[in-house]
């Protein structure tokens, strides 16, 4: 399992030159890299070759090839415009010469202006009603058919302590049927990660990628777990509305509209405690049903 400062120093990229940088992997109980991890290095790459004044408010993504645990990835970025009110950059993320992602990100400097959002999701079970998910990993084990260490196998970094979650109905995320396409969770970061605006993004961007593409099974009968399914981000897209605090309590609110020719398209929206849409997120992900496991 993780430790907080291995997590943060792994999310943090290095700078080699000017506008070339190199993220080291995390093994995450993954076959290949998590693609929250590439989001938020990608991210934290970016805003590091811009000024103070200027924040992401977008990140619009692509995963163009899986990526490989063994080896580091180079982040090269291409500073495309910076104007007086927006910077855009380019990040074309690589390992072994080849591109396995490339994202556009804009900034903005700060500015007042018309504001609305829509409302948090109604009957939302409160995080402090519901355990830390990693405690509930013997009882989710059983419903699952597996051991309490093959579960938190799969939640190497939840068990540690960087992060907690608490999810509403975490069962229905586990056993197939006909749900409702939402889904959602609490989480919040520990408030060792410290004040850095740049930090707060990147984790943002890292937890983002988690659930979404999940979310467009539930209406169906088969699941990750009791089906041999071929899935893997396609896209991903962010927009930040205002300040990011991840040590705060954040809910995760997902949903998906529509599943058709292998694909399933996603949203999510993230809210704090007390209702303010923070963060949106949109994505695509590759669903081939293959057969069932046996």
């Amino acid at each position: 399992m993780f430790k907080r400062d291995e997590f943060l120093l792994k999310m943090h990229v290095e700078e080699l030159d000017s506008l070339l940088f190199r993220g080291e992997t995390l093994e995450m109980g993954l076959p290949r890299v998590f693609g929250g991890q590439v989001l938020g290095q990608a991210l934290n790459a970016a805003v590091r070759t811009v000024g103070p004044d200027r924040t992401p408010h977008s990140l619009h993504s692509y995963f163009l090839r899986p990526g490989d645990l063994t080896r580091p990835i180079i982040y090269e970025v291409d500073p495309i415009r910076n104007g007086r009110s927006f910077s855009t950059r380019r990040v074309v993320a690589k390992q072994k010469g080849e591109a396995i992602f490339n994202a556009s990100i804009s900034f903005q400097i700060a500015e007042d202006g018309l504001s609305h959002q829509f409302d948090f999701p109604e009957n939302v079970q409160h995080y402090s009603e519901l355990p830390n998910d990693f405690d509930r990993a013997k009882e989710v084990g059983n419903l699952m058919g597996i051991s309490e260490e093959k579960f938190r196998s799969y939640y190497l970094i939840f068990g540690t302590d960087i992060l907690e979650m608490r999810t509403p109905g975490l069962e229905t995320s586990i056993i197939p049927g006909e749900f409702s396409p939402t889904f959602g969770f609490w989480f919040k970061f520990n408030d060792a990660i410290g004040k850095n605006a740049t930090t707060h993004q990147t984790l943002l961007a890292f937890i983002s990628d988690k659930a979404l593409m999940s979310t467009a099974l539930r209406p169906h009968p088969v699941n990750f777990r009791t089906h041999k399914i071929i899935g893997a981000s396609l896209d991903h897209a962010m927009w930040f509305h205002e300040e990011i605090d991840v040590t705060q309590w954040i809910y995760y609110h997902i949903d998906s509209p529509r599943s058709a020719g292998s694909r399933g398209f996603n949203r999510g929206s993230f809210y704090t405690e007390d209702g303010r849409l923070i963060a949106s997120t949109a994505q695509e992900g590759l669903i081939r049903v293959v057969g069932e496991n046996n």
